[in-house]
């Protein structure tokens, strides 16, 4: 998980993956990048789907 490409991973700039889709500098910055490989379940990402929800949502309603 990363919140850059990982060909620039040691970066502090967007992904210029990111910027050549049409997001601006402020949405590639706030994108997360997952890695997965083929030694990992579905188990294993459905795992990470919900805390990844659950942290959105905890983030979103300090917010509100």
């Amino acid at each position: 998980m990363s919140n850059g490409s990982a060909c620039t991973s040691a970066s502090i700039e967007p992904s210029h993956v990111l910027i050549a889709m049409g997001l601006d500098e402020a949405a590639a910055f706030d994108s997360i990048r997952f890695s997965i490989g083929k030694f990992n379940t579905k188990r294993e990402i459905d795992i990470v789907i919900d805390a990844v929800k659950n942290v959105v949502s905890s983030l979103r309603s300090m917010v509100s």
